[in-house]
């Protein structure tokens, strides 16, 4: 289908949604081998603006017409999580390979419904889990590979944000609706989750707590007060596929944070984000270190002898990638995911990952609610 350029089509395009017109539409602009060439929103009018913005030939207020169309090879999903469903399947009909962001589904049958018709499909499949595309992270797993601070001992990650608490605006409100499938658990604890499992190994057992400490919230536009059915506080305690004891805490409407720890039997690493909005995947992430003397292994060593590892951002050549990290992250997954479809590799985490992710999502819900440890 695809020879030397690939032809994208947006759903979810409109220069109106600040995801994809900060993420998506840049990233897709500044790449060689990747042209816009269709812009889906749910309004002609807005369509025909946003497509004449980009430089895109054709506008569409419907999915299933852009999906269809011969001038697009390949599906952007962009819209909220209720809508995944419908707009992927109808790409993956017409045979046209997909990037669809997290999570994939409201739910997880909707996942395991995608996987499966996407890999009889035969088409390229990957789902916006960028945050493994981030330097310091991917550092951060090149230093636990190579040993540098040793046999792993314990890992621990907090998660935190201002939002998804007791306060929200009209746009974000969908989030605070359990059945809406996009909520503090899938987003931030979901891009969260699988960056952990992408430095240190997957999760093969785990206990969970959940709880609700906002049960209403504020819409800020309006005052008006709407109900609210999602857990705010999420701890997770289990053991990784190495062995390794694993803690993490997700909440939300407290100070925002992400901090994930690393502790090894010569030394630590730690992985930060200072402003945070409590999402891993936005970047602007620091990666610090702390190697022990020889034979040491004391715990009260202070905080101040974390060294703090310097990056040098040189992705790939002569790329353009742009510099701010939210946009760079999703700019370095489309790269891959190109390349993917370039040269018929599978690198870039594809639906059946996204199954996986889905169904530890699952398993944390499930021990919440029975009180069980899951062991799998």
């Amino acid at each position: 289908m695809v020879q030397q350029k690939i032809r994208a089509g947006i759903i979810g395009g409109s220069m109106n949604n600040k995801w994809a017109s900060q993420t998506h539409i840049p990233a897709l602009l500044k790449h060689p081998s990747l042209d816009i060439t269709a812009i889906g929103t749910s309004r002609m009018e807005s369509a025909r603006k946003s497509a004449k913005g980009v430089g895109a030939s054709l506008a569409f207020d419907d999915a299933k017409k852009l999906a269809a169309s011969k001038e697009v090879d390949m599906v952007v999903v962009s819209v909220k999580v209720p809508h995944h469903n419908e707009a992927v399947m109808a790409a993956i009909q017409e045979g046209k390979h997909i990037f669809c962001e997290w999570p994939l589904g409201a739910n997880t049958a909707e996942a395991a419904e995608m996987a499966k018709a996407a890999e009889l499909a035969g088409i390229h499949h990957t789902v916006g889990l960028q945050a493994r595309q981030d330097f310091e992270v991917q550092t951060m797993k090149k230093l636990v590979e190579d040993g540098t601070i040793g046999e792993i001992v314990s890992c621990h990650m907090q998660v935190a944000t201002s939002g998804k608490g007791g306060r929200t605006d009209q746009d974000t409100a969908y989030l605070l609706n359990r059945a809406s499938g996009a909520n503090l658990l899938t987003i931030n604890g979901g891009h969260s989750l699988d960056a952990l499992q992408y430095i240190v190994g997957e999760f093969r057992e785990l206990s969970a707590v959940t709880a609700s400490r906002y049960n209403e919230a504020i819409i800020q536009e309006t005052g008006e007060i709407i109900a609210k059915d999602t857990a705010d506080q999420i701890l997770i305690h289990g053991l990784l596929e190495k062995g390794t004891p694993v803690s993490v805490h997700i909440q939300g409407g407290v100070n925002s944070k992400f901090e994930l720890e690393i502790q090894g039997k010569k030394g630590s690493l730690r992985l930060s984000q200072n402003p945070s909005l409590g999402h891993v995947q936005f970047g602007n992430l620091t990666l610090e270190k702390l190697v022990y003397d020889q034979g040491s292994h004391q715990s009260y060593i202070p905080n101040d002898f974390f060294e703090p590892i310097r990056i040098a951002a040189e992705p790939d050549g002569c790329l353009d990638f742009p510099k701010e990290g939210v946009t760079l992250n999703v700019a370095k997954a489309h790269h891959v995911f190109a390349e993917d479809i370039l040269t018929t590799t599978r690198l870039a985490p594809d639906f059946n990952h996204a199954l996986k992710l889905h169904q530890l999502l699952d398993r944390i819900e499930e021990s919440a609610a029975t009180g069980k440890k899951i062991v799998w």
